[in-house]
């Protein structure tokens, strides 16, 4: 009997780290989702690395998916202060100018009812391999920082 124990105590906490949790899952999923992210659009107010003077690193780049390339493409959708369902950035956070030490990668994920308090948005922390790379979800850090932006974007105004 005290054999079974300890091995259903080892299994148990054994694998525990191997247990994730959903927002975990989900940024895992999302991860997949933005693979090929360096080929979608870059805001041309915003485009290549720009200085940077936040967590992310000292130079960033930032990458639209199309939701959010056709959002700011359309004078029309402007209007609505925020960005539609579906919406991804993807920042990479560098050390140099030249881009060649990549820190981190950041993701922003609108996600219908994931966050309803800060617009919905779902954040993840990445490395360069894209193994998680601290907290994702709804992070405080992420949603008071961004806080001041419009529809907790920062690096444009609309």
């Amino acid at each position: 009997m005290k054999i079974k124990i300890l091995i259903l105590t080892i299994l148990f906490f054994g694998c525990s780290e191997d247990v994730l949790t959903n927002d975990q899952k989900l940024a895992n999923e999302i991860w997949d989702e933005i693979q090929g992210y360096e080929t979608w659009a870059q805001d041309s107010t915003f485009a290549g690395i720009q200085s940077g003077n936040s967590p992310h690193g000292d130079y960033v780049q930032i990458w639209l998916n199309e939701t959010v390339a056709n959002f700011f493409k359309n004078p029309d959708t402007l209007e609505n202060a925020t960005l539609p369902v579906g919406s991804i950035l993807v920042k990479e956070g560098y050390s140099d100018s030249e881009g060649e030490s990549l820190n981190k990668i950041t993701i922003m994920k609108k996600i219908d009812g994931y966050d309803s308090d800060h617009n919905n948005w779902f954040w993840a922390n990445y490395n360069s391999v894209g193994k998680l790379d601290g907290n994702n979800g709804a992070e405080s850090m992420c949603y008071n920082c961004h806080a001041s932006g419009k529809d907790y974007i920062l690096f444009k105004d609309w």
